[in-house]
């Protein structure tokens, strides 16, 4: 898939703020709510996490290597997969929050209108519940990292959140499936070995600095 590199609309905004300390200021927009959330980086990796769990819903299908990633399934008395889900977990200044997607597990995507469901729960309570389109969230996740990546920078993002951090791999993937361009992620042979693989390093920094 090689649509060309393009902004575009989307209903669903992630602002992300750091504060210089243990603190991350995460705000989205979704489905007419405005959402805020203060994760601290004492209890483990914050907007990095929900990068990496949005990742994690697809990889198998769309990555050649099995990832080490937490996520389960939701399977029928027959064992027939209809589901994956993942989980990320705060602590939203002392308050326990964990955001759960959940998406139908699809022999092929179909990336226009694949869906994602966000749970949104505090101590197992539900707080919020949302459909939405798989791409406008991933839209939504790129623009925010984007955003705050060339303000801050990898070094300067991560100093100051203590110590937030986004994996570059799934980044350049969610953000492909955001601008539906798969460019980026094209493997092609480098050298004798038939199973070492190369992708354009170009055409990755090209798709990173990408604005949304």
């Amino acid at each position: 898939m090689k649509n060309e590199l393009k902004k575009r609309d989307c209903d669903i905004k992630i602002k992300l703020t750091p504060s210089g300390t243990q603190y991350l200021h995460f705000e989205m927009d979704v489905c007419g709510d405005h959402l805020e959330f203060l994760p601290a980086s004492t209890v483990g990796v914050q907007f990095g996490a929900v990068v990496s769990a949005l990742y994690t819903l697809f990889h198998e299908k769309d990555d050649g290597h099995e990832e080490w990633s937490a996520r389960e399934y939701l399977s029928d008395e027959e064992h027939i997969i209809h589901a994956t889900v993942t989980k990320v977990s705060w602590d939203n200044e002392g308050t326990d929050i964990d955001i759960i997607l959940s998406r139908k597990c699809e022999v092929d995507i179909d990336y226009e209108n694949d869906l994602t469901e966000i749970e949104i729960k505090s101590y197992d309570d539900l707080l919020k519940k949302y459909t939405v389109k798989t791409r406008d969230l991933c839209y939504a996740v790129a623009k925010a990292c984007t955003e705050v990546l060339k303000e801050y920078g990898f070094y300067g993002y991560r100093y100051s959140t203590e110590y937030d951090y986004f994996d570059i791999h799934q980044l350049l993937y969610i953000k492909s499936f955001a601008l539906l361009n798969f460019e980026a992620r094209e493997l092609t042979p480098v050298n004798e070995n038939e199973f070492a693989m190369g992708t354009s390093f170009e055409k990755e920094m090209e798709l990173l600095l990408f604005d949304m």
